[in-house]
């Protein structure tokens, strides 16, 4: 008898510990809320060491919480939005210290789904992304609003016809002219949004990572001169080859912004910023 009761009540113990384990809050599934707690986490662009404050599960984000990295390795970021299982998951939205923010769908860490990107303020994209990159629907503008390009991208690269990029290029190209270096500066200096048409030889072709090829930003020496660097950003057509160095281009855009760098012998540049609408 003694036996069957000790057999029965081993049974009852086993149903009630799994009974606990579905509930929320219950040894492995407690949920704890924390504030700016230090956590490392394997998000699917690599191991990252920040502050969190929001809900934890079996000691990972969960819920809704914000997310923040500060360190010498790269530029300040926070997320803050959705979370599954240490992941961001749902709506949220990333800002950088330098000015560089995203909103929208996320899923395993990357935006995917409908977004939004921008710049101090200035919405840049709209519409649709795939793991961070602009994909099939979307909305271009420059850093003053404007329309850069509206149609169709294939993982972050435009996506038209020889005709469809005709008719979007020659009613800017009308609108273009060509200026003194000195007036592209002052432009820039004053963010005028100035739409310039200049010359000049590709100087240096800006390394992209691996997932970024579309990218195709570099700087050119205006007037094939090398007293007068432009830096250029470019985004390619699918189809479209990427630029060399030394290779003499035509480049329609507009002037946006002073830029700073550094070289590595320590001396500093600032320079003039084009939005490029066309490098042929």
């Amino acid at each position: 008898m003694k036996k069957l009761m000790l057999i029965l009540a081993a049974i009852g113990l086993a149903l009630f510990l799994s009974g606990c384990s579905l509930i929320p809050g219950i040894f492995g599934n407690k949920s704890e809320s924390v504030k700016n707690q230090e956590i490392t986490l394997a998000l699917s662009f690599g191991e990252k060491t920040g502050t969190y404050t929001g809900q934890l599960v079996k000691g990972l984000p969960q819920g809704n919480g914000v997310f923040t990295v500060s360190n010498e390795d790269e530029v300040a970021w926070t997320y803050e939005g959705a979370w599954e299982q240490g992941h961001f998951q749902g709506i949220g939205e990333t800002v950088w210290e330098d000015g560089f923010m995203q909103e929208g769908n996320y899923k395993n860490d990357y935006l995917s789904g409908e977004g939004k990107e921008y710049l101090d303020g200035n919405l840049l994209y709209e519409g649709n992304f795939d793991q961070n990159q602009y994909d099939r629907q979307g909305i271009l503008y420059n850093y003053y609003g404007d329309v850069i390009y509206e149609g169709d991208f294939v993982l972050g690269f435009y996506n038209e016809t020889a005709a469809q990029r005709k008719a979007r290029l020659d009613p800017f190209k009308a609108q273009t002219a060509e200026i003194s270096y000195a007036e592209i500066f002052d432009n820039a200096k004053n963010e005028t949004g100035k739409k310039v048409k200049l010359t000049g030889r590709v100087f240096q072709v800006y390394e992209n990572y691996e997932n970024q090829q579309y990218f195709c930003d570099f700087i050119i020496d205006a007037n094939d001169d090398p007293n007068q660097m432009v830096q250029v950003y470019y985004r390619l057509n699918v189809d479209e080859a990427p630029l060399v160095e030394g290779q003499m281009v035509t480049v329609w855009g507009t002037v946006e912004y002073l830029y700073t760098y550094t070289t590595e012998a320590g001396e500093e540049f600032t320079i003039p910023n084009v939005e490029a609408w066309s490098v042929e």
